[in-house]
């Protein structure tokens, strides 16, 4: 279990060196092990940041996205890995495009430079109601995320949400909510140490999205269980 999350923190904390040597220690206690991976959940959850509405048959959408997740509990990271964690976060890309009837799908991925370590995900999005001038729009959609390239630990998150936004010509403000589902999976020697940890947690969430022209400035504030979450799209769009 030696550097095992060493990687997870590579990936989860942009502020922390990859060269630094983080590793888990051999006595952590499952307590640790969960509040640890309540966090991790929290932070690799799909994180679309766009309001409801529909994007249509010819509409688009590129971005990147920012995350950053306090932890909620550093004293489970101090004693698990040696050092000071109190924050985690992601930068990726994301990617949505519209389909006939109101359903959108789209894609996240990023990756550790210099590492086989990856994360990517999507989602599927149905327009309840795609919205209009006079009308807000209700969206369904739910959202699978990986890990790869860790032989000794198994990190993934499902999740289903409701959203409601409502366009104002150039602010369009949204809501959400629902659940996420994650599971952490030792595998190999760790799995002799540690039990697998399956985290099911409410979420909701609000942004607004201000748009000019096809660029677009997403800030969105959410809560996974007790992590806070603050999420930033920046990238283009458009709808037909």
């Amino acid at each position: 279990m030696r550097k095992l999350l060493a990687v997870l923190i590579c990936i989860c904390a942009p502020a922390v060196p990859a060269e630094d040597n983080i590793e888990i220690m051999p006595a952590t206690l499952q307590a640790d092990f969960r509040s640890i991976s309540e966090d991790l959940v929290a932070t690799i959850d799909y994180k679309a940041v766009v309001p409801a509405e529909a994007t249509g048959i010819a509409g688009f959408g590129l971005g990147v996205i920012i995350n950053y997740t306090p932890v909620d509990d550093e004293g489970a990271w101090q004693r698990a890995t040696g050092q000071n964690i109190d924050k985690l976060g992601l930068v990726g890309l994301g990617v949505t495009k519209g389909l006939p009837f109101g359903i959108d799908i789209g894609a996240f991925y990023t990756e550790i430079p210099s590492t086989d370590v990856s994360l990517y995900g999507a989602e599927l999005r149905y327009a309840i109601l795609k919205g209009g001038v006079a009308s807000p729009a209700l969206a369904l959609r739910g959202s699978y995320v990986k890990v790869d390239g860790i032989d000794s630990f198994d990190l993934d998150s499902k999740s289903v949400d409701l959203s409601l936004s409502k366009g104002f010509t150039f602010v369009t403000p949204y809501v959400g909510v629902g659940k996420v589902f994650g599971v952490s999976d030792p595998q190999g020697a760790f799995a002799t140490v540690l039990n697998k940890e399956k985290v099911d947690e409410t979420k909701v969430f609000l942004g607004v999205r201000f748009s000019a022209g096809l660029f677009e400035f997403t800030p969105e504030i959410g809560q996974i269980g007790d992590n806070t979450l603050y999420n930033l799209r920046l990238g283009f769009s458009f709808s037909l």
